[in-house]
């Protein structure tokens, strides 16, 4: 009998659930649907050994060993076009589709290629690392200093932080995210210890270096003020602190590194290296902040925080220590003399108006206005015979004046500010005022004279401004104009030097406006001889030339119609003073030009603020009381009186104002060439005195 090959019955099954449900998924290309498959049976042959028949081959394309054959190699480019953007591409194209073209690469062929999609550039790879780098140390830093870690890490971790912060790139890190109110809040305990307050007052005047923008809000304004009251010597520190001499002596010394590495980069002149203490670092950030890099809360806090009596304090003990002649001050002295002026900047800032710091001031127990005119006086003084302190001197005396022109500025339009009253019952205040508008021996020099002219006639103003009481006594005021080689002493009035200065400055204007007019028809010669070949350096040089002149110009009108404003309010204060004033000035015809430049200069000019309108309808109160005036006493006309002194000694006033060059004097109208190039514009200086114009 044949033997026959054995048969193997194999029922296979789709893998998958046990649940008779329905195949979700077509997994067997069958052409049937799903419900007519079921499960098959599969007959396979076994040879003699058992092993499996091969199952034959299925018809179909034959496989290709070789792949990378048939897979196409090259990246195709391909055009496509949309339809144009109706905010993004330009309404006035003509075409209404936009072409833009993309490269293919085949799906068999992207195992050969490196698709990368949205590279960054170099430096944005640069800022990420740099962003993650800072925010790795904040994260750290700011962990450390938490007051539950011992007192050593958080030392370590504030003196850390002082470092870091002397790079630029990451205080504008701290800045832009608003961090440094949150290292502030960690160091809230700072007062308790002299060396973490000493490592914190070192972070705080490291960041007040930029004068970008002000990063303290009031908890750390509170925190800087703390640590100005909480300084305390050597010895305090070793026995309340429970430090160590050389755990205090190490943190001094690294803190007096970071110190003289922001001085050598020509930051913080004046600071002393070798009196570093919580207090003077403290000091120091306060005298960097200025209203200007803050808003009015600044000026509200420091008030409310006594920062503000703390300054005039600080001012006070300044005068003290200045007691001694200027002959024999030191460098010592001469350095109390600059922090009392960086301290009056800071009264000056937070007083500019502001009423409530005014009236807090001139109302006080301190006395600020006493101190200040105390100081003035002292300066002035001391300024008129010490020459090499002249400038120092006059560097404080300046914004003392500005600081009493804040505190004298009326908030109200029809009655006198109390700040007026105050200031103008200060002993000599008045005659300071002429003496440095007299400015004899011309012991300020010319760069500060407009300044100095400028302040002090607003000053004036301040105090005579509705306010009988002071009138009367600027009205009866007399200053010595004598000099050492005279032997019979001469005094003059107040109004009659007042009234001597305008006319010089008006004359003075005139013929400035005279050369300038000579220049240009100069230059036309010259260049009709040239055949108009002139050179553009010449064109250049001229330009230069014809600013100073107008510079020069502008500067003594400014100063004729501040003088004419002065004369205006005491006039209009009460009948009797306007007769006063009527018996030097017979008609104020000559005024009324240069005010009336002036208010035309203001009504262009001017902003929409408070203050700068009040005066400007000052202004022209004043031009109508002028105008009004001189139609009720209509005389002919007559040149103006001489004042007695200039009629005695006619020489007197053959120098030239201290603002001017001395080839700009009475007896010399030509201008040197050179002048204009050497010296600093006039313009420049009249700028610095725009800032507070207009504020009385």
């Amino acid at each position: 009998m044949e033997d026959k090959p054995s048969v193997k019955l194999v029922i296979t099954k789709k893998k998958g659930s046990i649940f008779k449900s329905k195949s979700l998924v077509n997994d067997n290309p069958s052409p049937l649907p799903a419900r007519k498959r079921r499960h098959l049976y599969k007959h396979e042959w076994a040879n003699d050994k058992g092993n499996e028949t091969p199952r034959p081959e299925q018809p179909g394309t034959p496989e290709v060993n070789n792949a990378v054959a048939e897979v196409p190699e090259e990246l195709t480019r391909v055009t496509r076009y949309r339809a144009a953007h109706p905010i993004m591409d330009d309404p006035t194209m003509d075409e209404p589709v936009k072409r833009y073209t993309s490269v293919k690469c085949a799906k068999e062929a992207k195992e050969y290629y490196t698709v990368v999609r949205n590279v960054k550039k170099a430096h944005q790879i640069q800022e990420i690392g740099e962003f993650q780098e800072f925010n790795d140390d904040v994260e750290y830093l700011l962990d450390a200093l938490q007051d539950n870690n011992p007192m050593s890490t958080r030392c370590l971790s504030a003196i850390t932080l002082a470092s870091k912060c002397t790079a630029p790139a990451f205080r504008m890190h701290l800045r832009a995210h608003g961090t440094v109110q949150k290292f502030f809040s960690a160091l809230h305990d700072a007062t308790n210890d002299q060396s973490l307050g000493l490592c914190t007052a070192t972070v705080m005047f490291v960041l007040s270096q930029d004068r970008l923008n002000m990063d303290l809000d009031r908890e750390s304004l509170e925190l800087m003020l703390n640590l100005l009251e909480s300084d305390v010597s050597h010895k305090d520190a070793l026995d309340d602190c429970g430090l160590t001499s050389a755990q205090l002596a190490k943190t001094q010394e690294r803190v007096r590194e970071l110190c003289a590495e922001i001085k050598s980069q020509g930051k913080a002149n004046h600071l002393d290296l070798e009196n570093i203490t919580v207090g003077h670092l403290a000091m120091e950030t306060l005298l960097s902040l200025t209203s200007k890099r803050a808003g009015e809360w600044f000026k509200e806090e420091l008030r409310n925080l006594g920062g503000v009596d703390h300054i005039v304090r600080t001012i006070q003990d300044c005068a003290a220590r200045l007691e001694s002649p200027a002959s024999a001050w030191s460098n010592a002295e001469v350095d109390v003399l600059r922090k009392a002026d960086r301290c009056m900047r800071v009264l000056e800032n937070v007083t500019q108006q502001n009423e409530a710091n005014q009236h807090h001031l001139v109302t006080g127990s301190l006395g600020a206005a006493r101190t200040l005119v105390a100081l003035l006086r002292r300066c002035v003084g001391e300024a008129k015979t010490e020459l090499q302190l002249r400038t120092a001197l006059l560097d404080a005396a300046l914004p003392a004046v500005k600081v009493l022109v804040n505190l004298s500025h009326s908030f109200g339009i029809a009655s006198s500010a109390v700040g007026a009253e105050v200031v103008g019952e200060q002993p000599s205040i008045m005659e300071i005022c002429l003496i440095m508008l007299n400015n004899q021996g011309t012991f300020i020099p010319d760069t500060k004279n407009f300044d100095f002219c400028v302040c002090v006639l607003m000053l004036l103003i301040n105090l005579v401004q509705n306010n009988d009481i002071n009138t009367q006594r600027l009205l009866s005021v007399r200053i010595r104009v004598d000099n050492e080689h005279d032997v019979i002493s001469r005094s003059v009035s107040a109004l009659d030097l007042i009234v001597d200065l305008f006319y010089k400055r008006e004359e003075l204007a005139r013929r400035a406006e005279e050369n300038t007019d000579a220049l240009l028809d100069g230059e036309k010669d010259e260049g009709a001889q040239n055949d108009k070949k002139k050179q553009q350096d010449d064109i250049d040089e001229t330009v230069a030339k014809l600013l100073a002149r107008a510079g020069t110009h502008m500067e003594h009108t400014m100063v004729g119609a501040y003088i004419a404003l002065l004369v205006g309010n005491m006039a209009v204060v009460s009948p009797a003073h306007a007769a006063a004033v009527r018996l030097r000035v017979p008609t104020y015809a000559p005024m009324l030009p240069t005010l009336k430049k002036y208010f035309t200069f203001l009504s262009l000019t001017a902003s929409a603020e408070a203050a700068i309108v009040a005066h400007v309808k000052s202004t022209q109160r004043i031009i109508s009381f002028m105008e009004t005036s001189d139609k009720e006493n209509s005389t002919p006309e007559q040149p103006p009186p001489a004042a007695p002194y200039t009629a005695a000694y006619p020489s007197y006033y053959q120098t030239s104002p201290s603002d001017v060059p001395q080839d700009m004097s009475l007896s010399n109208l030509n201008y040197s060439m050179n002048y204009s190039m050497n010296s600093t514009s006039s313009s420049d200086r009249m700028s610095s005195s725009m800032e507070i114009d207009g504020y009385h």
